[in-house]
Parts: C-alpha cells; structure tokens; sequence
C-alpha cells in the first residue's frame, strides 16, 4: 500500500523463498556436481576459491579478505570466506534436503529466485550500498559458477536516507515511516525529494528540503493548469526549439547513469519557461498544445502525478467562476470573496488574467496547511 501511495508501479511477481525451496535444492545440487560447493558438519558451503572473479563488483581482492563482522566464522569451512548455501537446523523452519534438515543459505534464495522469473543474464540488479559485499558479491559467484555466464549486466547500488548525517534506526529513535511522509507531504515531493539527489549517494530526510519541493510542485502544478486553461491565440515561433532542447537534456540526464538530479532541472526549466509565458500574457493554445504532451511526458516518467478532478467538479468549479465574475462586474465584492474563500477551502487558487480568470486545483498536503 505504501508502494502504491508514492506511486511505484507493481512488480510482475513477488516471489517467496518458501515458496522455491525446490529451486534452491537443485541450484545447490548444481554447484556440488561441478565441485563448487562442498557438505560440511554445519551444512553446505560455496568455496570461494573456485571462483577467480570474486570481489569484482565490490573491487575487493581475496587474498587481501579476512573473515569479520560481515563474514560467518565457522571452523567447518574450508576457508573463512566460504559462505553457506544451506544451513544444518533443527529449528523451524525447516526443510528436508539430500544432505540433512535446515533451510536455505541468505545468497541462494536470491540467485535461484531472479534466475528464474529473470533467465540466467539479465539488464539491471538493484539494491541498497550495504548490500555490495558480501551479498551482492556472493550472488554472482554462485550464479555465475551455475551459469558459465554473467549474472546482471548493470548494478544500481542506492544511497541510504540519513537524519542528520545518521542512518534511521529504532535505538536513536529517528525514524520516519514512508506512511508517516506520506500522509504529511505526499507521494508527488516526497519523489521530488528522493530524485533531487543522485541514486547511489545518501540523501539526508530534511523538512526544509521537502518544503523548497513543496514550493517546485505548485509551480509545477500552476503550468499544468496554465497549459490546459490556455485560449489565446499569441504564439512563441521560438518554442518548438526550446522543446527540443529541453526533452533532449531531460533525456540525456536519465542516459547518464540515470541522473535524476539533472533531468529535475530540465523538467523545471520547461515549467518555468512555460509560467514564465504565462504571466507575460505569451502563452498561445497551440504552443501550449506543442507543451503539455513533453510535459506530460516527463511527469510520467519522473512517475509525478497531477491530482485528477471529475468532470461533474470542473463544471461546479467553472460555474462558481462565473458566479464571482458576475458578482465582480456588479462592484459586490464582498460575495466575490466569498467564492474565492470557498474556493480556497476546496483547493482551488484562482489566476487572474487580462479578460479571464483560470483556475487550479492545488494537490492537498497537509504539511502545507
């Protein structure tokens, strides 16, 4: 549910470990075959040596490991940096196995599971940094021993959200819930939030930060409404070239290791030209109708969301405009405001301009009340 509420579009499948132990079992049957993996008193263990190639994703060489903190030492091992595929255990869950009752080993479940729904070689591998070594490094191994292929073609490691420059952890009482962000600022700058920085760098959870969001997102909601509100007939003969440069950095950015922070900068430069248009009175219905499918576009992409309103509501809201320029007109302003303030409290900011009055319908936030 919180997936959907920052609109995170649903995996294919969500397979479970439980649900693959077969899958596992033969993985491993695989490995011992090809004398990769060996059965010790504990379990069964992947012997590391076997595979020249380990710590080319995270750049460490074995001769210069040693078994620590994020290495099981175990004198059953034939070698501290083996790492086990299947642990001996008599306490549930277990499952029976060729070589005794246990369950699976932390690496395996993922390798069999992506192997399967993925094919044994596919594009991208994501995951936290804290996952390089030794879990991201363990998985190639013993996919890549299973295979004779490459695993993953690209890896994507993301940064980890701080406070303060500190990991979120319940000891230091610094967490904040995506349910607890969510119900305060929003899916559509919480995004903003976390694309304003490069993925694989820590992002620190700032409250002023989501505010300078909060104020890009109604800017970016004023062009939406501009856009589609857009009836004269001024033109820019300049706008097609802007357009074209504007997409072409936005892409661009994405191209380059996936730069979110410079695609947010051509995004906005395109929502800035437009407001800019506006406010002089300069933005036409056809260059707006040339605008809105690039910035449609780019929303999609950035997976931002303008809020939707029914027809049934535009119709009121349109009526109540014209009910407050009528009161206008007669010099009532008194009831004009009224509608304005009701207006207010539904969402809706009005936009005056030479001979007409647009309007727009802000996105609720409640850290914005």
């Amino acid at each position: 549910q919180d997936f959907d509420g920052l609109n995170v579009k649903r995996a294919s499948n969500y397979p479970k470990a439980t649900e693959h132990i077969q899958d596992i079992l033969d993985f491993i049957s695989k490995l011992i075959e090809k004398g990769i993996a060996y059965t010790s008193k504990n379990g069964v263990y992947y012997s590391v040596s076997k595979f020249p190639e380990y710590g080319k994703l995270s750049k460490k060489k074995i001769d210069e490991l040693q078994s620590g903190a994020r290495i099981e030492i175990d004198e059953e091992k034939q070698d501290p940096l083996d790492f086990a595929l299947w642990k001996f255990s008599s306490i549930e869950p277990t499952w029976e196995s060729p070589w005794g009752k246990g369950r699976p080993g932390w690496h395996i479940e993922c390798s069999a599971m992506s192997i399967k729904y993925l094919g044994e070689n596919f594009d991208i591998h994501g995951g936290g940094r804290d996952l390089i070594f030794p879990h991201h490094e363990n998985e190639i191994a013993q996919s890549e021993s299973f295979t004779e292929q490459p695993f993953a073609k690209i890896w994507m490691h993301v940064g980890m959200v701080t406070i303060n420059g500190e990991k979120m952890s319940k000891s230091l009482g610094n967490i904040k819930s995506i349910k607890y962000v969510l119900n305060n600022w929003g899916p559509n700058i919480i995004r903003l939030f976390c694309l304003s920085g490069h993925y694989s760098k820590p992002i620190d959870y700032s409250e002023d930060l989501l505010k300078e969001n909060l104020i890009k997102w109604r800017q970016a909601e004023t062009c939406y409404y501009e856009l589609i509100h857009a009836s004269n007939q001024v033109n820019d003969d300049q706008i097609g070239e802007f357009l074209s440069k504007v997409s072409k950095d936005f892409d661009d950015a994405l191209e380059d290791d996936f730069n979110t922070h410079l695609a947010l900068s051509a995004f906005f430069s395109l929502v800035k030209e437009t407001n800019r248009l506006a406010a002089e009175e300069n933005l036409g219905e056809n260059n707006a109708k040339k605008i809105i499918p690039e910035f449609e576009r780019m929303l999609e992409i950035l997976g931002l969301a303008i809020p939707k309103i029914s027809e049934e509501q535009i119709q009121e809201i349109n009526q109540m405009i014209q009910n407050r320029e009528n009161f206008r007109v007669e010099k009532n302003f008194a009831e004009a405001d009224k509608i304005r303030d009701k207006l207010n409290e539904m969402n809706i900011e009005l936009i005056d301009h030479k001979g007409k009055t647009i309007w727009m319908k802000k996105e609720n936030i409640k850290a914005d009340l």
